[in-house]
């Protein structure tokens, strides 16, 4: 059972992660956001439009949510002014989140179109969507540091929280 005090705080730990993500968006310049890196063969704002896209997913989920589905928004990806909008959206629809409901999770498995569909919950899936924004800013913080290394960065941008306790755990013995 999810109770207040986790929904709160699964939703203080999404917005503070978004946050960090807006503070590049309002820094970051066009060819930075958009240049394609040849180590990945992505660009920033390829990682922050498949970001985002996860998030307007699971708000706009009804029944069944299905990450395979997003919309794949090209002006998420080549204006970082476009996806800081899309990043103020998302932390409006955080404010609303009150209560947990079921949904199904389905996804495609293989070239097939074989469908796999779980049970979930929406605040599994905001979890989730947490940890997989996590794990794109570790990727968008190397792709930004290789390309322009004097950048600044928060030090825990793309750190999972639980690396940060453990860090802070070894640094305070």
């Amino acid at each position: 059972m999810v109770d207040g005090q986790n929904i709160e705080l699964l939703r203080q730990l999404n917005a503070s992660t978004i946050g960090q993500l807006a503070n590049v968006l309002s820094r970051i310049d066009q060819k930075l956001y958009t240049s394609v890196n040849t180590k990945g063969n992505a660009s920033v704002g390829q990682h922050v439009r498949h970001t985002l896209e996860f998030y307007q997913c699971l708000f706009n989920s009804d029944e069944t949510v299905n990450y395979d589905l997003r919309r794949r928004d090209i002006m998420i990806e080549s204006s970082p002014q476009h996806a800081r909008a899309v990043v103020e959206d998302i932390l409006s629809d955080l404010n609303t989140v009150v209560h947990d409901r079921q949904l199904t999770l389905e996804t495609e498995v293989s070239a097939s179109e074989t469908s796999l569909r779980l049970p979930t919950s929406f605040f599994r899936e905001l979890f989730y969507v947490l940890e997989h924004a996590i794990h794109h800013m570790a990727l968008i913080r190397v792709l930004i540091k290789d390309l322009q290394p004097d950048f600044e960065l928060e030090d825990g941008f793309g750190v999972a929280y639980s690396t940060l306790v453990y860090r802070d755990q070894q640094a305070n013995g």
